[in-house]
């Protein structure tokens, strides 16, 4: 009988176990469906692989890329490619669904008119949708490869970049992508004009440097005051500005700091906001350098009253011979030229908020990649293109000042790279461009973002594009 009770406490003591081990507290598999009920219609809806291949498409010179954004899948297929009815495979997620420009593809696949800017609607079993952009062109994957990213982490609308190989004073490689104008769904191109920002001031350079070429004025030439340029318009000033020199403005060593050229507290014209300059305080001359864009207002001040020609129209005239196109970029969205991109704030309310006629000559150019590099290689002083300075007035435009890794016009000294560069920063537009000691590289933005990596993230961008460029032998 003892044995008996002890068999059956032993087996009492089994069931209890089995029991707080039962099945109905056992964690139910989840599904994109429903975690709660494994049979539920999933609701998985990605894209997970896109293949373009040349043994499928007699098209095409090579096999495609693609790169994959938060609502834009970015294409580029090989050059000397068609972009017209090539086949495109997708990969989805399982049991999703796709239609391209409102049409089911058979199998996740189908002939697609690339050429064309795309609407791809992915479907879940249970419904649900993702809609992506699809914007394809013909272009170099590997160059293509580093811009697509980049716009898609800082949200830019397009970017317009391109390569020069400066042993041939050509441009090796362009492309442009995204959209110039985002409400229209109207595709940037490399032949669409982008504003510069303060990549302008290379510009106002170059004119000033052909006004000295032309003995018109001097690098060393006063300023201010009753014996300077602009003494009609400024004959008293106190007696650092009396010593500020040309020179001094071109390589932001004329003393002044508090930039007031975008400050409407410091009146809404050029000339009432260099006077307020004038009277803030001021460095010695030629001591010390701080970036100041309005030196670049007071520059272009000076081309107009030399040239006795509006800024925009001199830089027109000294460019012309060489087959350049330039402009000041438009006042708004809505007076925009054909090819020009719209700037596009972020944080902002307007991209067009300060008045062109006074920061143009600090940063109101607007142009191609195309002229960009034209200007590029027509003060280079190479031998193939024709030149529009000479080699002395070149070479004082190059030398870097005495304070600061700064020439007349162009920042030098970079620790990534050698040679001449620089960028641009207005709200809607962000650029950078480097004349480098092989290769040049320029990246134009029709925004920019105000994360703090966004600037040194342009730098290095521009710089492994030109990089890569040596790289592919381009």
């Amino acid at each position: 009988m003892k044995n008996r009770a002890k068999f059956c406490l032993i087996l009492t003591l089994f069931i209890a176990v089995l029991a707080s081990c039962s099945k109905k507290n056992d964690p139910v598999p989840e599904t994109p469906g429903n975690p709660s009920n494994p049979t539920a219609p999933s609701s998985a809806k990605e894209i997970t692989n896109i293949s373009i291949l040349k043994s499928e498409n007699a098209n095409l010179t090579g096999d495609g890329y693609f790169f994959k954004g938060v609502s834009k899948i970015y294409i580029t297929v090989p050059p000397s490619s068609s972009l017209n009815s090539v086949k495109v495979n997708f990969t989805l997620s399982n049991k999703a669904t796709i239609k391209v420009d409102g049409v089911t593809l058979s199998n996740n696949s189908g002939n697609l008119d690339l050429s064309k800017t795309l609407t791809a609607v992915v479907t879940a079993e249970n419904g649900a949708t993702a809609t992506y952009t699809v914007l394809a062109q013909v272009g170099v994957k590997e160059i293509d490869a580093m811009i697509y990213p980049f716009i898609e982490k800082y949200n830019i609308p397009a970017a317009s970049y391109a390569i020069g190989k400066n042993s041939i004073e050509e441009i090796v490689y362009k492309n442009a992508c995204g959209f110039a104008n985002v409400d229209t769904k109207e595709r940037a191109q490399s032949d669409y004009e982008f504003r510069l920002a303060s990549m302008t001031k290379q510009h106002t350079s170059i004119a000033i440097m052909t006004l000295i070429q032309q003995g018109k004025i001097g690098l060393n030439d006063l300023v201010f005051g009753p014996t300077g340029i602009l003494k009609a318009t400024f004959p008293t000033v106190g007696p650092k500005s009396a010593k500020v020199t040309v020179k001094h403005l071109l390589e932001h060593t004329a003393g002044y700091t508090g930039d007031p050229m975008f400050s409407s507290s410091a009146g809404t014209t050029l000339d009432q906001k260099i006077q307020t300059m004038l009277n803030a305080a001021q460095n010695e001359p030629g001591t010390t350098y701080y970036y100041y864009n309005l030196g670049y207002g007071v520059l272009g001040k000076i081309i107009e009253l030399i040239s006795g020609k509006e800024y925009g129209a001199y830089l027109k005239e000294i460019y012309a011979p060489v087959g350049i196109t330039v402009n000041l970029t438009s006042s708004s969205a809505t007076a925009r030229r054909a090819k020009e991109a719209i700037c596009y704030p972020q944080g902002s309310s307007t991209a067009y908020g300060n008045d062109v006629e006074v920061y143009k000559a600090a940063g109101g150019v607007s142009i191609n990649t195309d002229n960009l590099f034209k200007v590029l290689y027509s003060v280079d002083g190479g031998p193939i293109k024709p030149d529009i300075l000479n080699a002395a007035t070149r070479t004082l435009m190059f030398t870097k000042s005495t304070v600061a890794n700064y020439a007349l016009g162009w920042r030098t000294g970079h620790s990534l790279f050698e040679g001449f560069y620089h960028g641009g920063n207005l709200i809607g537009t962000a650029t950078f461009w480097i004349y480098g000691s092989e290769y040049s590289a320029a990246i134009l933005l029709n925004s920019r973002s105000v994360e703090d990596s966004f600037d040194v993230d342009l730098i290095v961008l521009t710089n492994n594009v030109m990089k890569k460029a040596k790289e592919l032998n381009l």
